[in-house]
């Protein structure tokens, strides 16, 4: 389990790349692309209830989504089909709760996949360009914040290394009261 910020952006092998490369186009965002993104992430995450502020601040976020990640510390990736022409994913890398990105503590945020294109890895390659980035910048501490209904991304996150660090309770479909992460951080070793 990798659990530092230190790791590289990891393809199985030679041939597992090449072929990323040639199906997939990895780019910082540019403001040609905030509507696909902004549609890829309302089709993603505004089937979830909003629960806490994981998904009001996205929302908040959408209507300057491109302007909100031109700010110091910040940046979007966008995952682009190079087959449909079209945008199918996405991750950001920002200071966390509006910190100072002198804090060199960080949050992923938005990380997203058109459910099309979900079960291929692609999360997990996303994830590791947000840490690579992350690092980069000079984040030591990074945060991300999960809903309850996000199980496969829990389990991604948990698989990257990241651990959790605060739990809420929330009702499952069943009507009972269950437990579940809330933030994860992913840090450095000193």
């Amino acid at each position: 389990m990798d659990n530092s910020l230190a790791s590289p952006l990891v393809f199985l092998d030679p041939l597992d790349q090449l072929l990323f490369a040639e199906r997939y186009e990895l780019s910082p965002m540019q403001a040609a692309h905030e509507a696909d993104a902004v549609a890829v992430i309302q089709q993603s995450l505004m089937s979830y209830p909003d629960e806490g502020t994981v998904l009001a601040s996205t929302r908040r976020r959408l209507p300057r989504f491109y302007a909100s990640y031109q700010e110091d510390g910040a940046v979007y990736f966008v995952l682009r089909d190079r087959i449909h022409s079209h945008v199918i994913g996405g991750v950001g890398v920002r200071p966390f709760a509006g910190l100072d990105p002198r804090e060199h503590i960080g949050e992923i945020r938005e990380l997203v996949i058109s459910p099309a294109y979900r079960g291929l890895g692609l999360g997990r390659k996303l994830m590791k360009v947000g840490i690579q980035k992350a690092r980069e910048l000079g984040y030591v501490r990074l945060y991300l914040e999960a809903t309850s209904e996000m199980r496969h991304a829990q389990s991604l996150f948990r698989r990257i290394g990241f651990r959790p660090v605060e739990f809420q309770q929330a009702e499952n479909k069943n009507s009972r009261r269950e437990i579940f992460p809330s933030y994860f951080v992913l840090e450095q070793p000193e």
